[in-house]
């Protein structure tokens, strides 16, 4: 009999206490899911000294956590081999604690710059000759970010918890991530310096921004989630891509649909994500070499409001006619919302907007984001998936919930 075990890209792990379940402590439950690393989350227990773990017995718990049976085999007394070290159940904010530093350890492991001509020679270095990555923002700290800013913040959402809850972020700390250099960040110039012209330029700048700010995410997590070999594979073919332009200068290779909300909405965004279906719910069939992305890109800018959809030429059998359905459902509002609440986290709010238009929709948006991330794998006997399957409706694009970014 096979487990069914939640594992695609809603990461943040739900958490519950279950007095006398299993007659084991609740933060056992981590063994039971195999993609993650649970090993990490005990390490950082026995660090902070929660649920009963030291570094004195950390040793033995973690030998007994290697020869439990697989989670298919598992029985209740399994765990019973556990109550001589007299652990306990940690508490919803342990939890908190824990899941806050394993990010902040996934961040400090992930610093790298994205260039590809990085390295010791090419890249700003320490006196020790390591490559020092900056805060790089995904979202221009001067330029979009400013725009939307509420004595000196911004809002988005977060999945920080089990709901999705608005959060007030700092300017200088909304969309950074440790991605550059100082030296390969100033490739940015074009669409930090410069107003925004449509250049193919700065098309390709803004699609390379949002890949690797969303890759880099991925990244982060997958210190603690295993996303599967595939998932890092999609990551270096697709950079593959970009890097190759970039050396040749050739910002050709990125196509962009460009439209234009003749208001000024204080929305800014900044990511990559794949599709499955089109707005008319017709699947998008992708090759198994590589994940194909859109780049999306949003952002106000004097009495306009963009919205970029950018992918690669090569994948335009996949994803050219979406800007023509964008075009042509007039439907622009909900389609574009719909896209951003299924598939985005790298977006930001003026704070007074949030709370007027925003923040009442967070039951709908969970639904939504739930509705188009949750795939499910299939887990045999050793733990090994052996199938897999998305339960994304084909018409989630269709916007049931009625979500809605623009508020006027």
């Amino acid at each position: 009999m096979s487990n069914l075990i939640i594992i695609d890209l809603y990461i943040i792990l739900p958490f519950k206490i279950r007095n006398n379940y299993f007659i084991m402590v609740n933060f056992l439950h981590q063994t039971e899911h195999p993609q993650l690393n649970y090993e990490l989350f005990f390490e950082i227990m026995r660090d902070y000294r929660k649920g009963g773990l030291t570094p004195e017995n950390y040793g033995e718990f973690i030998d007994l956590v290697k020869k439990l049976p697989t989670v298919a085999k598992r029985k209740p007394s399994d765990y019973k081999v556990f109550d001589k070290l007299n652990l306990k159940d940690i508490l919803e904010n342990d939890f908190e604690v824990i899941m806050r530093e394993i990010f902040n350890r996934a961040v400090e492991k992930s610093k790298k710059c994205w260039h590809p001509n990085a390295n010791s020679t090419t890249c700003n270095v320490d006196s020790n000759g390591n490559v020092v990555v900056s805060a790089a923002h995904s979202i221009q700290n001067n330029g979009v970010l400013s725009k939307i800013t509420k004595d000196g913040h911004v809002m988005t959402y977060s999945k920080d918890k089990s709901s999705f809850e608005g959060k007030k972020v700092g300017k200088s700390l909304a969309s950074i991530f440790w991605g550059f250099c100082n030296t390969h960040d100033s490739m940015f110039r074009p669409i930090e310096n410069f107003p925004y012209s449509q250049t193919d330029e700065q098309n390709f700048l803004y699609a390379y921004r949002g890949f690797v700010v969303a890759s880099h995410k991925k990244v982060e997590v997958a210190s603690f989630i295993d996303f599967g070999e595939q998932s890092h594979n999609d990551i270096v073919r697709n950079k593959s891509i970009f890097d190759k332009a970039i050396i040749e200068n050739d910002y050709t290779v990125i196509e962009t649909e460009v439209i234009e909300l003749p208001i000024f909405y204080p929305i800014a965004v900044s990511s990559n994500f794949y599709l499955d279906f089109d707005f008319d719910g017709k699947p998008i069939l992708h090759s198994d070499f590589r994940m194909e992305n859109v780049f999306i890109t949003m952002f106000p800018d004097n009495n306009k409001t963009f919205f970029l959809l950018s992918y690669f030429k090569e994948d335009k059998h996949l994803y050219g006619h979406l800007g023509e359905q964008l075009k042509t459902r007039n439907n622009l509002k909900s389609d574009i919302t719909v896209l951003l609440a299924a598939h985005i986290e790298n977006i930001y709010f003026e704070p007074v907007y949030f709370e007027t238009f925003i923040e009442k929709q967070s039951d709908e948006l969970e639904r939504v984001f739930v509705e188009a991330q949750f795939d499910y794998n299939l887990l045999d006997e050793d733990n090994k998936i052996n199938s897999g399957f998305s339960l994304t409706p084909n018409d989630y694009l269709h916007n049931k919930y009625n979500v809605n970014f623009f508020g006027y």
